[in-house]
């Protein structure tokens, strides 16, 4: 009886194991500026990604147009970023899956709006096959230091989660900003995906300037 029980133990501990798949690799294949046409985005490409999954040969592209002038006359500017999320179909073209725009227009004072470099990832925690997108960005404007806009975008699929709050500035002793607000959605996901987007939101974001 102690033996059947033990080997009662022992199936269910590796059923359990065994029921949600854990992390899987997804491969990069190269990537180059060049394999999309300039007129399905805006701006200038800083970052970008390819690889392909369940859903066939995937490309997502980070874009910002830089500082312009919004009013020359108020002396006021600008600055804008873009994401893509293309999917190459049968026929050979890339359809759009996703995109999202972010502004600072009219600004007076100094731009703030760029991508944290190195923040786009690709990766599939669910390992159920189709991969997951996640950056992160921040915005301002602003007459001296201080707290910008921050954002981590996380997709899988059409599937968008976010979280949103302030990057952290410290000066001397004083600590500013580091305000953080998790979208409720994320409860609706696997618990690695939170997970994982904190752990990002902690990368980036997180400055000291002189007194």
């Amino acid at each position: 009886m102690k033996y059947q029980l033990l080997i009662i133990i022992l199936i269910t501990a590796f059923a359990s194991c065994t029921a949600a798949p854990g992390e899987a690799p997804v491969p990069l294949l190269e990537f180059k500026p060049g394999m999309i046409n300039k007129k399905l985005y805006k701006g200038q490409i800083k970052e970008g990604r390819r690889w392909k999954d369940k859903r066939g040969e995937n490309i997502v592209i980070l874009t910002a147009t830089g500082i312009y002038w919004s009013n020359v006359y108020e002396a006021t500017r600008g600055a804008k970023l873009f994401a893509y999320h293309f999917i190459r179909t049968a026929d050979s073209t890339l359809k759009e899956v996703w995109k999202i725009s972010e502004t600072v227009d009219e600004c007076a004072f100094d731009v703030r709006c760029d991508f944290f470099m190195n923040s786009l990832t690709v990766t599939d925690l669910d390992g159920d096959g189709i991969a997951e997108v996640g950056f992160a960005f921040e915005k301002g404007c602003k007459s001296e230091s201080g707290p910008d806009e921050k954002k981590l975008v996380f997709y899988e699929g059409k599937d968008l989660y976010q979280i949103k709050g302030t990057t952290t500035v410290v000066k001397g002793t004083q600590k500013l900003g580091g305000d953080k607000q998790v979208e409720k959605k994320f409860e609706e996901a696997p618990e690695a995906f939170l997970e994982f987007a904190n752990k990002q939101w902690n990368k980036f974001g997180n400055a000291k300037v002189a007194k």
